[in-house]
């Protein structure tokens, strides 16, 4: 009997799912969905590539299942409403680089070039600007007109900052997280908070 196979035979079902979920989070969170093949998990896992297959039916259905993004946009867009210019930013940019609450480092390392990904990236997106929207209509100084256009505004500078954050750009670096957030929270703010309606 393999090692692999032995581990299996002595972990419960519920303590191997877990693991795969374990090792497969932070596989993700570290490469594009095409990098990482189901081999590599299992390896990591101590598990057979079939085993996955059996619990969670494709690798597709794995990556969906290793982050709630829900509940990430809910942890991302926390605090009161008049800070979340601030604690946005401040997510986006020091979130460890393997923590699976990151909703916009699962965005970025989903390069979006795997065609069967579509209907992921859309629940991502759907779910982040479901709460960012909800909160605009609800605590906004001006919730009206387009809280929904003005939550796509906001999330386009995160992914942008969260990428420049991936890519190494040395100009980028040069500068710490909290100058980063100081130069970017009052825009972010000021785009979520609105403006009085012209008469």
């Amino acid at each position: 009997m393999k090692s692999n196979e032995r581990r299996q035979a002595a972990n419960p079902p519920s303590d191997t799912k877990t693991r795969i979920l374990e090792v497969s989070r932070q596989m993700f969170s570290e490469r594009t969905f095409a990098q990482v093949s189901l081999k590599e998990i299992a390896e990591a896992a101590g598990v057979s590539a079939p085993l996955i297959i059996k619990h969670f039916q494709s690798k597709e259905t794995l990556f969906e299942k290793t982050v709630d993004f829900s509940t990430s946009a809910k942890a991302m867009f926390k605090g009161p409403f008049d800070q979340l210019g601030k604690t946005s930013i401040a997510e986006t940019l020091t979130a460890p680089t393997t923590a699976h609450y990151s909703i916009i480092r699962t965005m970025t390392v989903t390069d979006g070039s795997e065609r069967h990904l579509g209907a992921i990236g859309e629940r991502i997106k759907r779910d982040i600007l479901e709460v960012l929207e909800a909160r605009i209509r609800a605590e906004a100084p001006y919730p009206e007109p387009d809280p929904r256009l003005r939550a796509q505004a906001a999330m386009a500078l995160l992914t942008g900052l969260s990428l420049m954050r991936r890519v190494g750009d040395t100009d980028f670096e040069q500068f710490s997280p909290a100058d980063i957030t100081g130069y970017y929270a009052e825009l972010v703010q000021d785009i979520i908070n609105g403006h009085e309606p012209t008469q």
